[in-house]
């Protein structure tokens, strides 16, 4: 009866729009098996540009409506949601077993992508669940790695995995025959390899609604943009890929930064841009190492191009760009200011920039800024202040106009010198930061190393919601290894299954195998209080410390409920990586209990 009225209680919460375009989709949403037509169909695609757009409770209905035009919105609800469907509040969360608190966390899976390169620092993989209303599906349900190595006939440079839901000790997948055979049944399914034009990718790939189609960055120079349509069967694993072009696969790539557009023509490559799709309007925001930004036309219903272009800073290496669909901006960091820009018919229109860090380090901001345009915020993690003093998190209005930041510790240096992204607990998108609810969990530096990681909490005030710029909970080091290695942080994952709040940080030092190397996991249904708390549960020897995190379900099935990343450096001599040998695509259950 409890879960009941909760979950009452939040679809009370929702914006009537959205409501009504979740109802509508759910109730022709229906799993299909590997045979059925996969035509007009939507499914639930999460990659790195979910977590950058949020959409959180109490939004006015000028937002709501708004923000229902854009998938995402429907997407974010699902995964922050699916635990209010009526398959999960009738078998109840997964609860712990006797004497399994506290322990390690035991890796579900690793699969070797190859030894030349891995899943990129920073980059998350893209996971696709078929279905929208909470049934997994073994055939359907896929998760895509790109690899940052230079394609061959014996080395992928993008991979999908289906038959996701299997471990060591139970699965909710069938198996075989697999190819090449094996008695190994606790391992997923190579569902397709590649070896896709001429170069690797080091950022992340973005899924079309219906997964049929992935996009993603070629590393040449000039940087290509690449959609693949793919076909299951193709390949067989990470060294023994097959090239796109046969039996209904294709891939089309757009060299965008030679555009004959004018004023898009550079030939960049591109170190940090990730392209951000506009699914209502089949649009892509690309970004790249010449301070431009592109409009791209056509990328999964055309033939994609460059429509327009504008400098945002000249020969600066951009973030990914992020679109929102409620105040119509494209906000983008050249690594030390934000600006925003309103794409228009024929051209964009620079709308605001802020200066949120100074030049101490190479490139204090890495990684995309994350907006929330129902509360009227974005954020931006930096290894510098302008003043080179801190490291920092910065919340800025909508408009670029005022800023409030956060110290995490010591401005970062040396080899260690970027800060990648936090992330929100539940309680910001259920009651709102304007509610002074919610925390923003960040990894900065140790106060008294600034080559070290350590973890900080952001609370936030009542009634505007501005971040408060000392933190709740300062310098947690039990994110880090005995000894306490130098290295850094992971982007941060926080997902809330229904009962339990849980973030997950990875930690390591991304040029070498002397870091910590861990995964951590924390119960954050309340702040994390002090820096001497520890985490839940450790995952260890992820060597060179982990990619960003991907999550799936919410799932009291045995193994249906993951997290997903890639292994950042090989191991050490005399040393295994979780999948033998090589860089690894990794599942952890996300309790670490089951």
């Amino acid at each position: 009866m409890k879960q009941k009225t909760k979950s009452q209680a939040n679809l009370k919460e929702l914006p009537f729009a959205l409501v009504c375009l979740i109802v509508i989709l759910l109730s022709v949403a229906k799993p299909l098996s590997a045979q059925e037509s996969r035509e007009d169909h939507v499914g639930i695609p999460l990659d790195w540009s979910t977590r950058h757009i949020l959409f959180t409770n109490g939004a006015s209905p000028e937002v709501a409506a708004a923000a229902a035009r854009d998938p995402r919105s429907w997407i974010n609800w699902n995964l922050r949601s699916s635990y209010l469907f009526p398959k999960y509040r009738a078998r109840g969360p997964e609860r712990p077993r006797p004497n399994q608190r506290k322990k390690h966390i035991r890796v579900d899976w690793a699969m070797s992508l190859g030894p030349t390169g891995g899943m990129p620092i920073g980059e998350s993989p893209a996971k696709y669940s078929f279905t929208s209303n909470g049934t997994y599906s073994c055939a359907n349900d896929f998760v895509v790695y790109t690899i940052g190595a230079a394609p061959s006939a014996t080395q992928a440079n993008i991979v999908a995995f289906n038959n996701l839901y299997t471990g060591a000790t139970s699965s909710s997948c069938p198996f075989g025959p697999q190819t090449p055979p094996t008695t190994d049944f606790t391992q997923p399914t190579f569902m397709w390899s590649y070896q896709a034009g001429a170069a690797g990718s080091s950022l992340s790939p973005t899924l079309s609604l219906d997964g049929k189609k992935v996009s993603f960055m070629e590393n040449s120079t000039p940087v290509k943009f690449d959609v693949l349509t793919w076909v299951s069967g193709q390949g067989t694993d990470a060294t023994h890929p097959v090239a796109p072009g046969a039996g209904g696969s294709s891939l089309v790539q757009l060299d965008y930064t030679n555009s004959a557009v004018a004023g898009c023509k550079s030939s960049a490559a591109d170190s940090n841009a990730s392209a951000y799709i506009d699914y209502a309007n089949d649009v892509a925001y690309a970004a790249a190492d010449n301070g431009i930004l592109y409009r791209i036309t056509g990328v999964f219903k055309g033939a994609p191009a460059v429509q327009y272009c504008a400098t945002v800073k000249a020969g600066a290496h951009l973030t990914s760009p992020v679109y929102d669909q409620v105040s119509n901006q494209v906000f983008i960091s050249d690594g030390l200011s934000v600006y925003s820009f309103t794409p228009g018919a024929a051209s964009f229109t620079a709308s605001g920039s802020i200066v949120v860090a100074g030049n101490g380090a190479t490139t204090p901001i890495i990684l995309s800024p994350i907006v929330d345009s129902t509360n009227g915020f974005v954020y931006v993690f930096s290894a510098t202040n302008p003043a080179n003093t801190n490291t920092i998190v910065s919340q800025m209005n909508l408009a670029l106009t005022s800023q409030v930041t956060a110290a995490l510790g010591p401005a970062a240096v040396g080899a260690q010198e970027f800060i990648l992204d936090g992330d929100f607990d539940n309680a910001y998108f259920t009651a709102g930061p304007k509610s002074g609810a919610g925390t923003l969990y960040g990894c900065g530096t140790q106060a008294t190393d600034s080559t070290k990681p350590s973890l900080y909490a952001l609370s936030f005030k009542a009634p505007n919601g501005l971040m408060n710029a000392a933190p709740a909970m300062s310098d947690n080091r039990n994110i880090n290894g005995a000894g306490n290695p130098v290295g850094t942080c992971s982007p941060l994952l926080d997902f809330f299954d229904g009962t339990t709040d849980r973030l997950f940080v990875g930690t390591g030092n991304f040029g070498a195998t002397t870091g910590a190397n861990l995964v951590t996991e924390w119960n954050v249904n309340t702040r994390i209080p002090l820096n001497t708390t520890a985490p839940n549960n450790t995952a260890i020897n992820e060597w060179g410390g982990t990619s960003a995190f991907t999550v799936d379900n919410v799932s009291a099935t045995p193994q249906a409920a993951s997290i997903y990343f890639g292994t950042l450096h090989l191991p050490p001599a005399g040393n295994t990586t979780p999948c033998g040998g090589g860089f690894c695509a990794v599942k952890l259950t996300q309790s670490g209990l089951q």
